[in-house]
């Protein structure tokens, strides 16, 4: 038996697992984001502190820049042991007036926050100073006395050593975090995944432990998702539990249907072999022969009744010509009804489409027609006509076979259908399942099948066919 090329537990591992990991990759990055950002603003913050302090120790006096630069400014930048730090202070024109003088100046698109009012502009940005890339904060103080005024610029710049470093530490702390969030998390999505699908296994155990004769409906809970399946294994049983009986039916009722002419058969022919008569025993086997004849007929309507059954169950509908399917029929048995004398007359009201099985109609058409030229006299006509639908069924198709034979009384009307019933006056052989397939077949395209007398005398079969199963072209 051929096997899935996968699992859904496999491919329910697989997505987990890709959801986890892109999560864990979404997630590092995030950090990663965070944890530069963090370190950024808790330096920058320092920076800020320490030119803060330095802007506080700048005046002017007698119109000269005093400057008195505190040690904590420096101590605020020396927390940060592996870095190095830079400062500048300028006057007008850029003039240097203390520290290092070829810091780099502000670009034009540096990082620009004025959030306080009471706090200077502050310019950030980034540049290589010395050999390495250091991060730069410039910010302006007015210098005001009496009527004397200037401005003086104050440039801090540190090195990304310790920044980057608690960057980086922030990153492994959420990056252990995350990765032990996946690992529990992998192993929480397959426990759930077992449980989620062990309802699977529940109804696979259920069928296995099974009796093969045991075919009644499933009845165990399963969740809502599984109910379908469950419904559909049950429709399965069900539609086998049917076609089981059918056919021990069909055994037990065939059996019995050729058995008995068998033994007749048999009799009839060691009665023939004890006849010294030559005439008895001419009529003998002809007896014979007619029962041989009658047999062969029982067992072909048997053999068609089983095809019939398994192609009601396999077999697609397709669109056939209702019109094409009939004329075909009556031309196969127009030579063979010549032969009992009776002529077959084929009659058509429009073009019909029916969704159908082709072979099943011509089964079901034959034993019609054959039953109708079989009961009719000689000289007699057998009509076959399609005619369009009137009154209360508007769009159907109805098929008509007429002959003129003794017809059907009322009381055994819808008797002839049951197999193997013969009415015990009927004087003509036959197996009496001919009118019970053709009823099944007309059952399976969803068409009515009835039997009225006709005028002066005789049977009218009639079988409609209902939209949407039959269209008129």
């Amino acid at each position: 038996m051929a096997r899935g090329v996968t699992s859904i537990r496999r491919q329910l591992v697989y997505l987990s697992l890709l959801l986890l990991v892109t999560s864990t990759l979404a997630a590092y990055l995030g950090a990663k984001a965070y944890g530069d950002r963090a370190a950024r603003i808790s330096f920058d913050r320092l920076m800020l502190g320490s030119i803060l302090q330095m802007a506080e120790s700048i005046s002017l006096l007698d119109g000269e820049v005093v400057i008195d630069l505190p040690s904590s400014a420096f101590g605020i930048l020396a927390m940060a042991q592996d870095d190095r730090a830079f400062y500048g202070i300028f006057g007008p024109d850029n003039q240097r007036l203390t520290g290092y003088d070829d810091l780099p100046m502000p670009p034009s698109d540096a990082t620009r926050i004025s959030a306080n009012p009471d706090m200077p502009v502050q310019l950030y940005y980034y540049d290589n100073y010395r050999g390495e890339r250091v991060r730069f904060l410039t910010i302006r103080k007015p210098l005001i006395e009496d009527d004397r005024a200037t401005e003086v610029a104050i440039t801090v710049g540190q090195t990304l050593r310790a920044r980057q470093a608690l960057a980086d530490e922030i990153s492994l702390l959420v990056l252990q975090f995350v990765i032990a969030f996946t690992c529990v998390g992998l192993l929480l999505l397959v426990f759930g995944i077992r449980k989620i699908l062990a309802p699977l296994r529940q109804l696979k155990l259920a069928i296995a432990e099974r009796s093969p004769v045991d075919i009644q409906p499933l009845r165990i809970p399963v969740p809502r998702e599984i109910e379908p399946l469950l419904d559909t294994i049950n429709h399965y049983m069900a539609q086998l539990d049917s076609t089981l009986k059918r056919l021990e039916r069909f055994t037990a009722e065939a059996a019995h249907q050729i058995r008995t002419p068998l033994a007749g058969l048999k009799s009839q022919a060691e009665n023939a072999l004890e006849e010294s008569e030559a005439t008895i025993r001419h009529q003998q086997l002809l007896q014979v022969v007619t029962s041989a004849n009658l047999l062969a007929n029982t067992v072909n309507q048997l053999l068609n009744q089983a095809t019939l059954a398994h192609r009601f169950q396999s077999e697609p509908r397709i669109w056939v010509s209702l019109n094409e399917v009939v004329e075909s029929c009556c031309r196969e048995l127009v030579v063979w009804a010549l032969g009992q004398q009776v002529e077959i007359a084929y009659l058509s009201e429009g073009e019909f489409r029916l969704k159908g099985d082709d072979f099943a109609l011509r089964q079901m058409l034959r034993n019609l027609i054959e039953n109708a030229v079989k009961y009719s006299s000689a000289g007699d006509i057998v009509e076959v006509a399609i005619e369009a639908g009137k009154g209360a069924s508007p769009g159907s198709a109805v098929l008509l076979i007429r002959d003129q034979g003794p017809g059907i009384p009322d009381a055994e009307k819808e008797r002839v259908f049951e197999r193997f019933y013969r009415a015990q006056d009927n004087a003509h052989p036959g197996s009496g399942i001919g009118l019970a397939i053709a009823r099944e077949v007309a059952e399976h395209h969803y068409a009515r099948l009835r039997l009225r007398d006709n005028v002066p005398k005789g049977l009218i079969v009639e079988v409609s066919f209902y939209p949407p199963t039959v269209q008129a072209v």
